[in-house]
């Protein structure tokens, strides 16, 4: 009882020991408040003002799965060389995860394309986001500062090998040091992000004009969406295209093969020999075969069409966009806040770590 006692009291002695010292050191606090306090303020007044515009929608696709016989006319189209196999037709082959949607969002590709496209301004003004983001103010303000210090200092060490022939590179994905620049540029703009337990995706954007925040959403937000579509039909348009060339080419063997058999029969209107019946019977055999074929395409044709409109998604929108008459940043108050909080705190412990400091670096000399 009497040891707990002492490191009670120990304990007590040292708390009231560090009030000491931060009440004799209160001036010092007071000040350091004070500046850090005016330092907030000219940082909240001088942040550029910022508008976010967003929206949510819900990419949706239809369950239901198309039938497709198997064997039947199948076996028969698979004598011309065509696999019709119902299996190849699942849900799989368009299937695309929605994790991957705001992936699509990252690539440099998306990026390069939305920069291509127009916006307009409140006066009727039309330009691309491109020349937009070349004319923005913070991208040739410090930003272009950093890069002429960059590339008149680090930059003199490093391979700055330049292409000459563009033309060449084209089909490599290859971007000019700009376009490069201005790619990193736009994507501090926008944001996707997915919620994964409710299944909607919401598109962000930012700018300091509120009118071309809510532009930046509509624009991404359609491209992204043309994406999502193009990826999820895909494989199926080219099932749809390769059925449709078949299709085409077994016409023309059939209406050649018609035309022929035709011909035969008025050709020998007369004639039942034996001979003659024979290759009567093999040509409307061959006739029969490819018209079950012709006709099995065509259904086939006409599956993939439908399922093409299935598999093409429908976006239902929950939270359409608006333009913001609010900004986001910056935060003054808070930005306020959080200074006074850190010049306090800084003070403190400046005051209570002064003298533990000086005697450690005493002890070290010596």
């Amino acid at each position: 009882m009497t040891e707990n006692n002492n490191l009670y009291e120990e304990d007590q002695i040292d708390i009231i020991e560090l009030l000491k010292k931060v009440w004799l050191g209160r001036k010092i606090i007071i000040k350091t408040t004070m500046i850090f306090f005016v330092i907030g303020c000219l940082i909240a007044l001088l942040s550029p003002i910022v508008y976010t515009s967003q929206t949510t929608f819900v990419p949706q696709v239809s369950e239901d799965q198309m039938s497709t016989s198997k064997g039947g006319l199948g076996s028969l189209a698979s004598l011309a060389g065509i696999n019709l196999n119902a299996t190849e037709l699942t849900t799989g082959d368009s299937y695309l995860s929605p994790l991957l949607y705001s992936k699509l969002a990252e690539s440099e590709e998306f990026s390069y394309d939305i920069i291509n496209e127009e916006i307009i301004n409140l006066n009727g003004d039309k330009q691309t986001i491109k020349e937009y983001l070349l004319l923005d103010k913070s991208f040739f303000g410090f930003n272009s500062v950093v890069v002429f210090i960059k590339k008149y200092t680090i930059g003199l060490f490093l391979n700055n090998e330049s292409f000459k022939n563009d033309d060449i590179l084209k089909g490599y994905n290859y971007l000019s040091k700009e376009d490069f620049d201005l790619i990193e540029l736009f994507k501090e703009k926008f944001s996707i992000e997915l919620n994964e337990k409710e299944g909607f995706l919401k598109v962000i954007a930012s700018d300091k004009n509120a009118f071309i925040s809510t532009q930046l959403v509509k624009i991404i937000t359609k491209n992204l969406q043309s994406k999502i579509i193009e990826l999820r039909t895909n494989k199926i348009k080219e099932r749809l295209e390769y059925s449709y060339e078949q299709y085409q080419l077994k016409q023309g063997e059939f209406d050649f093969l018609q035309k022929k058999l035709a011909e035969f029969k008025d050709s020998n209107k007369n004639i039942s020999t034996a001979r003659f019946m024979s290759e009567l019977q093999k040509l409307e055999s061959e006739y029969q075969l490819q018209q079950n074929i012709l006709i099995n395409l065509a259904s086939e044709y006409n599956n993939n069409k439908i399922k093409l409109n299935k598999d093409t998604p429908i976006f239902s929108v929950i939270d359409e966009v608006s333009i913001p008459n609010k900004r986001s940043k910056p935060k003054r108050t808070l930005l306020v806040i959080i200074y006074v909080f850190l010049g306090l705190i800084l003070s403190i412990g400046f005051i209570i770590g002064k003298e533990p400091v000086i005697s450690l670096i005493k002890e070290i000399k010596d």
